[in-house]
This record gives C-alpha cells, sequence and structure tokens, in this order.
C-alpha cells in the first residue's frame, strides 16, 4: 500500500512530460520487458494459459492492465494524486458492492452501515467536502474517471484467484502486458500523432522506471499473494491505507496542498471500509502462492 502510495504522486510529476496515454502505454512496455524473462522460464506453461484461458487473459489485460491504468492516469491528470489515494480506499467497499451484485454476496447489517459510512466518505471527497458543489452537483471530471478506474480494480481483485493456476505471478502480469500493449496501441500512436514525442529529462525518465519496477511489479506480487493467502475481502481492507501514504508522498514530491475534507473524506471511506470488510481470520504464512 506505501508503493502504491507513492505511484500517484511520482505519476504527477512525470505527467506533463509524457502525456496520461503515452505515459501508461510505455510504463507497461517497461513492465513486460521486466517480466519477460520469468515468462521465459515457463514458458511452455505460459503457451498452455493461453491456448487454454486467452478469453480470461484478456478479461485481466481491461480490468487490471493497460486499459484500466489509462483510465486511472487521464482522471488523473485533471485531478489530484491526493484525490486518487483517497479514492483508492473507496476499493473494499466497491468489492463489497460487486460481490453482493454479481457473486452472490448478501450484505449483513455491518457491511450495510459500513458501506453508507464508506460512501458518504467518497462523496465528501467528490464533491470536495463542499455543500455549494454537492447541490450542484460540482463533480471534477477526473474524479469521475479515476473513480471508474477503481471499479475496474475491485473487479480485477475478485477475479484474480480465478488467474491461470500453473503460472508464477510474474508470468501472468508479463501475460497481461503483452495483451493490453497490442490492444492500446492504436490510441498510444493517435495520442502520439496529436502531441508529439516526449521529451523527458533524467528525472521524468527516472520517474517511470521506478512507476513501472516498484508500484506495479512489486506491489502487484505482494497483492496478489496477499488475495491468495486471505482473500479478495480481506485483502482489500489494507487499501484503505493507501491515502495516507499517498497524502504524505503527494505532500513531499509534489507539493500538493491538504484540506481538512481530505481528512474527513479519509477518516469515512476507512472507517467504513474497515466496518464492512473486518473479519479475523488466521493468515497462513509459509505456503507458496497458489492460485484456487
Amino acid at each position: 500500500m506505501a508503493l502504491w502510495g507513492s505511484n500517484g504522486a511520482v505519476a504527477k510529476l512525470v505527467l506533463p512530460v509524457y502525456g496520461a496515454i503515452p505515459m501508461t502505454w510505455m510504463r507497461w512496455f517497461i513492465v513486460m520487458l521486466l517480466a519477460a524473462p520469468f515468462a521465459w522460464r515457463e514458458r511452455a506453461e505460459v503457451g498452455a494459459a493461453i491456448r487454454a484461458h486467452w478469453r480470461a487473459i484478456v478479461l485481466f489485460t481491461c480490468l487490471g492492465g493497460v486499459p484500466q491504468s489509462m483510465v486511472v492516469f487521464s482522471g488523473l491528470a485533471d485531478s489530484s494524486a491526493v484525490h486518487l489515494g483517497l479514492l483508492n480506499s473507496a476499493i473494499p467497499v466497491v468489492i463489497l458492492g460487486l460481490g453482493a451484485a454479481f457473486f452472490g454476496h448478501r450484505f449483513d447489517g455491518r457491511e450495510l452501515v459500513g458501506v453508507l459510512i464508506a460512501t458518504a466518505g467518497v462523496l465528501v471527497v467528490l464533491f470536495h467536502g463542499s455543500w455549494n458543489a454537492l447541490a450542484q452537483l460540482a463533480i471534477q471530471g477526473g474524479d469521475l474517471v479515476m473513480l471508474a478506474g477503481m471499479v475496474l480494480w475491485a473487479l480485477y481483485t475478485l477475479k484474480l484467484n480465478q488467474r491461470p493456476a500453473r503460472i508464477s505471478i510474474l508470468a501472468f502480469l508479463f501475460l497481461v502486458a503483452a495483451a493490453g500493449l497490442p490492444l492500446t496501441l492504436p490510441v498510444f500512436l493517435v495520442e502520439l500523432s496529436r502531441t508529439g514525442l516526449p521529451r523527458p529529462d533524467a528525472a521524468a525518465v527516472a520517474g517511470l522506471l521506478y512507476m513501472s519496477a516498484v508500484p506495479t511489479i512489486v506491489s502487484t506480487l505482494t497483492y496478489a499473494y496477499a488475495v491468495a493467502r486471505v482473500g479478495p475481502a480481506q485483502a482489500g481492507v489494507f487499501i484503505h491505507l493507501t491515502p495516507l501514504f499517498a497524502c504524505l508522498f503527494a505532500a513531499l514530491l509534489a507539493g500538493e496542498a491538504l484540506y481538512p475534507y481530505h481528512a474527513v473524506g479519509f477518516l469515512l471511506v476507512a472507517g467504513g471500509a474497515w466496518l464492512s470488510c473486518h473479519r479475523p481470520a488466521p493468515v497462513l504464512s509459509s505456503a507458496p502462492l497458489q492460485a484456487k
């Protein structure tokens, strides 16, 4: 969660250099290159997974790969890293809602109260804590776009335990990147034709490499391990820690200001998510990662 929290601040710094679409596409291209050696070692299993599960791989790609990242960073271009972190904390509640709608989960009283509290927190963030904005339904478009990206990631979390079981998470990440890059190549090329090639300096290159290697690969590995060990709901609870780190990094790296409504929104979303999702459960620490 700390590494994901740093992602928005770094992205906000390099967005003006690359643009949202080129930055996302190049980031996932680097991810593919970094994961390729691990996929090569499992090439027989990877080939079998493609033949048997190519539709599922395309679905995972759309929910948690290049297209989903493009949605989030397109929204970030018109919003802030702080808002990205705060909206990330709504994911556990979205997981519960989508689980009830499509996966047969039923709300109990505690979960319903938690969802309502967390939803109030999301509204505080979306309307910037302003009653006037609420009365006029004046929501920043970037916030809504990022919220759509959160919904896609919640679906990704719910489906993650159904990924192909015979390949490692790094090989799976390679497949997601390799499938998403050609799917979004036309969008990338159209954007380049409109804006021209980026001209990054050393700091922008370092930022792109950091986003590719650390928040993408390392966080994906640890998050996938958590989902496999304790399930999507328990793992999703920890997502609402992301805003704490996002606010810290946004203030330190991107110089973004923090306002009282940020704290109110965080407390409501985090409290509602904890109330909805927290269930005491044993955490197995030594078993190997194995998709279910």
